[in-house]
């Protein structure tokens, strides 16, 4: 214990360079990582090429903005277009054939577009187109049309 009094000021000493020496290692470490990051960068200061990134950060925000205007106009035209269907076939006249009668609707999402019904006959075979308004025309139709533009719309 005299021994240890003695020498108080060497051990602590000692103790104060073994954690001296502990902190240097690990700034060491923390320099080299440093280090190799400024090198990816290919030269500049760290802030020039933040400031590099959040330009480019910007950039890419305005693409993405106008990408999605682009996407929401597609999306505009693309419910214009006829994508509700359903064909209705059946028998025009009781005596003739099968059902090789006919009426097709097509309808977007507004359901506008259109009916086109085929009636097959012992002669020929004659084919309408009537325009179709939400959901209903101005001109009349018959129970298949009808039937064909209903069941179109319940595929919304």
């Amino acid at each position: 214990m005299d021994l240890l009094r003695q020498y108080w000021f060497e051990i602590a000493a000692g103790v104060t360079a073994i954690c001296l020496l502990t902190y240097n290692i690990i700034l060491s470490c923390r320099l080299r990582a440093y280090k190799k990051m400024t090198r990816l960068l290919k030269g500049g200061t760290l802030e020039e090429h933040i400031n590099e990134l959040e330009n480019v950060f910007q950039s890419q925000q305005q693409t993405i903005s106008h990408i999605g205007d682009k996407v929401a106009a597609v999306q505009t035209k693309i419910s214009l277009f006829p994508q509700h269907w359903h064909l209705v076939r059946y028998n025009a006249f009781e005596k003739t054939g099968s059902d090789l009668s006919f009426s097709l609707a097509l309808l977007n999402d507004k359901v506008d577009g259109f009916v086109i019904t085929g009636i097959f006959g012992r002669e020929d075979t004659r084919i309408y187109a009537k325009p179709v308004h939400e959901g209903k025309s101005q001109y009349y139709l018959s129970e298949e049309e009808n039937l064909a533009i209903k069941a179109a719309m319940e595929t919304k």
